[in-house]
């Protein structure tokens, strides 16, 4: 009987380790999309558009980041295609100005980083309290379910949602960069390789370096100089949160299964938190 029992926790344990749920990739794109509202004083509009953004992209790319950990090629440029979306878009949605304070800051222009232990999102280096928030969720938070995807709108949903004159116009794609291979080195190490049956994967050993974490420092706590922050945190005082299904006009980002990759051996990690077993 307690063969039983245990076998039945593994199993369960092994289907968590499987890939991060929904609520968790919520989370996640919540946390970078408040850090980017709070750092580049989005408006409530831009708020909600880059957590939609956000989230597509890590919904896109958790399926794939084990193999991403492993360090085989067609992965990462799996990886960086998604990355060239999602910045993209952003470029739609923030102004000139901010999107240079964008570029300038690694841990929103390259949000991943891996280890040997997994990948994990730059920005929970950044603000290590986790659990605070400068402003409320985004109006969408329960009902966004990548219905404003790139697989939906193959040339960008945003780009007829802001005026043109107001962007930032060079070139952002990472993959098409000169530095890329510096960047990719930064992001997930030196081990790449093709696939190969017989190979072992082997981890990667890049360490993120120690940042400050600025939600601790009282200089960083004050929102007295972001204009749009009384819009967004005023906006849902007047009603409240409805955990309902997602909207009909808004289908699911990825409608291919969730297992297109070739299943890894044991290792890797997401978000953060250490991962095992096969995909």
């Amino acid at each position: 009987m307690k063969k039983i029992v245990l076998a039945s926790l593994l199993a369960l344990l092994s289907l968590n380790m499987m890939a991060l749920s929904e609520s968790r990739i919520r989370d996640y794109a919540r946390f970078l999309s408040d850090r980017m509202a709070y750092e580049l004083d989005l408006t409530p509009m831009q708020y909600d558009d880059c957590y939609e953004i956000n989230y597509d992209f890590l919904y896109s790319v958790e399926r794939i980041m084990d193999d991403v950990v492993f360090g085989y090629v067609d992965a990462i440029d799996r990886y960086y295609d998604y990355l060239d979306y999602r910045n993209e878009d952003l470029r739609h949605v923030l102004d000139f100005v901010q999107y240079e304070r964008f570029l300038n800051a690694e841990y929103f222009f390259r949000p991943i980083y891996t280890t040997r232990t997994g990948w994990h999102l730059r920005i929970y280096n950044v603000y290590t309290n986790h659990s605070f928030y400068y402003y409320d969720r985004p109006s969408v938070f329960y009902v966004y379910r990548g219905g404003h995807a790139r697989v939906h709108y193959p040339s960008g949903y945003y780009n007829s949602r802001y005026a043109v004159d107001r962007r930032y116009r060079a070139e952002v794609r990472i993959r098409s960069s000169r530095d890329f291979e510096h960047r990719r080195r930064l992001d997930f190490g030196a081990n790449v390789r093709p696939r190969t049956p017989v190979e072992k994967p082997r981890p990667n050993y890049y360490r993120n370096r120690d940042q400050q974490n600025r939600t601790s420092d009282p200089r960083y706590r004050s929102t007295s100089r972001n204009v749009n922050s009384p819009q967004i945190n005023s906006r849902n005082q007047s009603k409240p949160e409805h955990r309902n299904a997602p909207a009909p006009q808004q289908p699911r980002a990825n409608t291919q299964p969730r297992n297109d990759q070739p299943k890894a051996p044991s290792g890797g990690g997401g978000g953060g938190v250490v991962r095992s077993g096969r995909r």
